[in-house]
C-alpha cells in the first residue's frame, strides 16, 4: 500500500468512526444536530477529495465553513442556510447526472 493510499485509508477510517460513534448521539440530541452532524461529515469527506480538484466541492466545502457555527448561535438560520445547500448539492448532482448521460 502506498503512502498515498494509507493516507486515504486513515481519512477514511477516521470519516466513518466518527459517523458510527455519532448514531447514538443523534437518537437523543436535536433533530437540527443530528443534521449538523452529517453535514460535518460531508464536509470531512469533500476534505479527503480536495485533492481531486473539484471545484464545486471546493465551494461547498468553504460554504459549509462560513456558516457551520450558525448552527450554534441562530438555529432559524442555520435552517434557512442548510435548505439552499442541500438545494445546491440536488442542483449539481442533476447537471452531473445529465453530463454523464445517466
Amino acid at each position: 500500500m502506498t503512502a498515498a493510499d494509507e493516507g486515504l485509508s486513515r481519512a477514511l477510517y477516521e470519516t466513518v468512526t466518527v459517523l458510527v460513534c455519532s448514531a447514538p448521539l443523534a437518537l437523543d440530541e436535536t433533530r437540527l444536530l443530528s443534521a449538523f452532524r452529517m453535514l460535518d461529515a460531508a464536509d470531512r469527506l469533500m476534505g479527503i477529495m480536495a485533492d481531486h480538484d473539484d471545484d464545486f466541492l471546493r465551494r461547498a466545502r468553504a460554504d459549509f465553513a462560513d456558516h457551520r457555527m450558525l448552527a450554534m448561535t441562530d438555529q432559524a438560520a442555520f435552517t434557512d442556510w442548510m435548505s439552499r445547500y442541500v438545494a445546491g448539492f440536488a442542483a449539481q448532482a442533476l447537471r452531473r447526472t445529465r453530463a454523464e448521460g445517466v
